[in-house]
């Protein structure tokens, strides 16, 4: 069995490797760490996020992630990176229950998690709802590239409604 020290060489190791784009050697790493260390929730939110970003396999994505949610609860990266997969899967109601438990846990950055909700609203065609949610995203957002994407998806939501409900969004 691996000391918890030779674990976090293992884990910055394979970080290392992700930053430097070997992406095949970050994910062997990382498996060998989980074989000795199946409750590491950082290495998961790692694996995760390779399995869904670079190699396109999100059922295993979406079972390390979770599995990352579990054993790291505090670790704020797997929030985001698990609002990025349900969107990405289509689980649009899967991500408006997710973010309503990050944002009532305090745990996650607030804009990320309200953007993903207000796009997973938009995508179910509800609009009014995804307009608020992208007006709390904003709300909370401290990048200047974020805040113009976030801009500018407020106004693709004010594009798509009708004339009755841009007439709501003026009595509000």
């Amino acid at each position: 069995m691996m000391s918890d020290n030779k674990a976090e060489n293992l884990f910055f190791e394979a970080d290392q490797l992700i930053d430097d784009n070997k992406i095949v050697e970050a994910k062997e790493i990382l498996i060998d760490l989980l074989s000795d260390f199946p409750d590491y929730g950082r290495a998961h939110n790692h694996l995760g996020w390779l399995y869904s970003v670079k190699f396109n396999n999100y059922p295993k994505a979406k079972y390390h992630l979770e599995l990352a949610i579990k054993f790291a609860p505090d670790y704020q990266g797997v929030y985001a990176n698990y609002a990025y997969l349900l969107v990405e899967m289509n689980l649009y109601d899967d991500m408006i229950h997710f973010g309503n438990n990050a944002i009532a846990k305090n745990v996650a950055d607030p804009a990320t998690i309200y953007n993903k909700m207000a796009q997973s609203f938009e995508l179910k065609g509800e609009l009014m709802e995804a307009f608020n949610f992208y007006k709390l995203a904003i709300k909370g957002a401290i990048n200047n590239q974020f805040l113009d994407e976030l801009y500018a998806a407020v106004n693709r939501v004010k594009g798509k409604m009708g004339l009755l409900q841009k007439l709501k969004l003026i009595n509000k």
